[in-house]
């Protein structure tokens, strides 16, 4: 636990680098089956985000 807290920032750096590696890789290789796939993915990855598609933060009320 004590690794995780001290390279937190790492760990993230290196999934979010094969995140956008894959999401590459699928645009330009995958069927639409694998394609279906990695959007399942996407959504699960999304849903426990703290930032949502549009850039808001999760949890944080709008100002009107």
């Amino acid at each position: 636990m004590d690794w995780i807290m001290q390279h937190w920032h790492d760990v993230l750096e290196v999934f979010g680098a094969v995140v956008a590696a894959v999401s590459i890789f699928m645009k330009l290789f995958a069927t639409e089956k694998t394609q279906g796939v990695w959007a399942k993915i996407l959504r699960v990855l999304a849903a426990l985000s703290l930032v949502n598609p549009d850039g808001s933060i999760v949890g944080k009320k709008e100002e009107k």
